[in-house]
């Protein structure tokens, strides 16, 4: 946006590998404040930011349980295995972006040599994979159940999170305040030109900050990127503005449902 551009050129800035850009600084409060978690991680994009808290999450050889349907094993080049050595363990996911609860406790490996270690359970909100779904808090406060029950850290890709509050008309807090770390983009619905941020416990951040650094995610002025990102989680996300890009999406899906040889299920258009 023009705010954006503005904010940009203007963004007082530092060396963010040292902690000193303000801007960025600024952003990562933003975002673990929104998100009702003790601190952020800028990032440059959403596939950067879900590798380095499945790395953060799980060592060489240790598993993670997602999706069939999910990004980070779909669309992510199978960065969690070629760089962190993390063993996929994949579960069908529903129309409504869930998957079976029996099915992940089944999937939760046995303390067995044979077996790697289960480690995490990713999620995604909204579900990409499948048509966009909106995947309710208690859902996801199920699976940290799961989680905790096995001493399992959870993770949410929460590229559209934004997007899932504003469908199921709830505060984001609410969607992820079950999870040990979450990813969120800054670009996509939120138009920022670049970025993503990831939040969770100071402890896991220090951890995410030298993945980052490993993987080439340590910026110099970062700020310039940072500053429109600040305006994308300020004034983009609020549920108001993004029910706008919702309704758009209804409008469209039901002017293409009218055309001939077109089959949508408007019902799964949120």
């Amino acid at each position: 946006t023009p705010a954006m551009r503005e904010a940009m050129a203007a963004a007082p800035v530092g060396d963010d590998v040292y902690g000193e850009d303000p801007t960025l600084n600024a952003l990562e409060a933003l975002a673990a404040d929104m998100l009702g978690k003790e601190a952020g991680l800028f990032v440059t994009s959403g596939t950067m930011g879900n590798l380095t808290s499945v790395l953060a999450h799980c060592g060489r050889g240790e598993e993670m349980i997602l999706g069939k349907q999910a990004h980070i094993f779909r669309y992510e080049a199978g960065s969690a295995a070629a760089y962190g050595g993390v063993h996929p363990n994949t579960l069908q996911v529903r129309p409504d972006g869930t998957m079976d609860l029996d099915e992940i406790r089944a999937a939760i490996r046995p303390d067995n040599i044979h077996c790697p270690p289960t480690r995490l359970i990713c999620l995604e909100n909204t579900h990409g994979g499948v048509m966009g779904a909106p995947v309710p808090a208690s859902y996801t406060r199920a699976v940290a159940e799961i989680a905790r029950e096995h001493d399992l850290k959870l993770h949410i890709d929460g590229a559209r999170i934004f997007n899932a509050a504003a469908a199921l008309n709830v505060d984001v807090r609410e969607l992820v305040e079950d999870a040990d770390s979450v990813s969120v983009c800054l670009s996509k619905g939120l138009c920022a030109p670049v970025g993503s941020v990831i939040v969770g416990s100071r402890e896991f951040i220090k951890r995410a900050h030298r993945i980052r650094k490993s993987l080439g995610g340590g910026m110099r002025q970062g700020g310039i990127l940072a500053a429109a990102g600040i305006i994308a989680l300020r004034d983009m996300s609020r549920p108001e503005r993004l029910s706008e890009d919702h309704t758009h999406a209804r409008l469209l899906a039901k002017g293409l449902a009218a055309l001939p040889h077109t089959q949508i299920d408007l019902s799964r258009v949120t």
